[in-house]
């Protein structure tokens, strides 16, 4: 227990401190300020950003850490004038540590609900949480996802993309490999890595805070075990959805050749750091709704 909590302290650090080497920029106050760009966010500043509380939030197990947080998108900005036609399940990071709740990402998931995208977040076990580490928190991710999709069927026809930040874009990718049944009226338009783990074993050799996190949630080495790492590595061939992997050129926790591979689209942004996508006033985040919002 002294070592998973040694190094939750230590990936807190990092994400605290360690994202930017850039001056933190000042919190968000207004809707008069949402022009104003910011880039290299700090994993601090994301407390700071307007949030609204979820508009429903669903239970997929037993555990109190087994539910869907959904925020309902606002009709009157959907972009189809109409009745929000998007939606996107998300699958938060934090170095797979249950130091990491979706809760960080609640400026987030109301700014796409303001956007008029349908916005579902989903918890799930992770290391240091009973049936957590691998492959608990996968399976957690397949049964949200999935239970996401069910409940998107009730609103009607629904374009989903199915999206992941860091640990939770490792996360989202793996569980896409498998995706149950679709309702019929919904459409998996897109499966998308943000700053995604694609080579695991690789990134547990590593030696920030966040990669040496990564044998807690693997419950050993690359070497010591081999096969569990290979099963835990993306294999983006096996996804029947496109994939698109988006990645800030100047991400520090996450190396820029985890969004390479031949079966998927890179989206690279320049100046990007590792926690611009879940904030709304940078170039990340308006790349990610530009992919999103593309055939409105």
């Amino acid at each position: 227990m002294a070592l998973k909590n040694l190094i939750s302290l230590s990936c807190m650090v990092a994400f605290a401190f360690g994202c930017s080497t850039r001056p933190e920029h000042p919190p968000i106050g207004n809707e008069s300020n949402q022009s104003t760009k910011v880039e290299q966010v700090a994993y601090s500043t994301l407390s700071t950003l307007p949030a609204s509380a979820p508009t429903s939030v669903y239970a997929y197990g037993n555990s109190e850490l087994q539910t869907i947080s959904y925020w309902r998108a606002k009709v009157e900005s959907s972009h189809n004038g109409q009745v929000a036609n998007k939606a996107i399940i998300f699958i938060h990071g934090g170095c797979w540590l249950n130091a990491y709740d979706l809760s960080h990402g609640k400026g987030f998931y109301t700014s796409l609900a303001n956007e008029g995208i349908d916005t579902f977040a989903v918890e799930y076990r992770r290391s240091g949480d009973e049936g957590g580490g691998w492959p608990g928190s996968l399976e957690d991710v397949k049964s949200g996802v999935s239970h996401s999709l069910f409940e998107l069927s009730k609103l009607g026809p629904k374009e989903v993309y199915i999206i992941g930040h860091s640990a939770g874009g490792h996360l989202a990718l793996l569980a896409s490999q498998n995706t149950a049944s679709i309702p019929d009226n919904i459409t998996i338009k897109s499966v998308i890595g943000l700053a995604a783990i694609t080579d695991i074993a690789q990134y547990a050799r590593g030696e920030n805070s966040c990669q040496t996190a990564t044998t807690a949630f693997m419950g050993g080495t690359p070497d010591n075990i081999p096969y569990d790492y290979k099963k835990a590595t993306p294999q983006l061939s096996r996804i029947q959805f496109p994939v698109i992997l988006m990645q800030g050129n100047e991400d520090n926790i996450v190396p820029t050749r985890h969004s390479i591979d031949d079966n998927a689209q890179t989206i690279s942004i320049p100046n990007g750091g590792h926690f611009d996508w879940l904030h709304p006033q940078t170039d990340s985040y308006k790349a990610l709704i530009k992919v999103v919002t593309a055939n409105d």
